[in-house]
């Protein structure tokens, strides 16, 4: 006599199998994001946002600017306006002079 399984059976094992797919396919999306990021990191890292050339760092009173030798355009990580606001008033304003002219 052959077995036959009952219907609370399969809704058991049609549970357990949606939710390993479930976590499965969670993983899948949390691992396929965070190379999405890392594509989008290497693809733009030191990169000028007005020519797509490759940024170079200086030093100015310390604080490293990210300058484009191409276009000559100049940009500020977060809190370095700040970092460059605390050096000395007349080099400061000199940098400001020739930055805006």
């Amino acid at each position: 006599m052959a077995y036959e399984p009952s219907d609370r059976e399969d809704e058991y094992f049609m549970k357990l199998d949606k939710e390993r797919l479930s976590k499965m396919r969670s993983g899948l999306d949390t691992k396929r994001e965070e190379e999405f990021k890392l594509h989008r990191r290497d693809t733009h890292w030191m990169k000028c946002p007005k020519c797509g050339h490759d940024l170079e760092e200086i030093n100015y009173q310390d604080v490293m600017i990210d300058r484009c030798p191409d276009c000559k355009g100049m940009w500020l990580d977060h809190d370095e306006i700040e970092l460059l606001g605390k050096g000395e008033a007349k080099m400061t304003k000199g940098f400001l002079r020739k930055v805006f002219g």
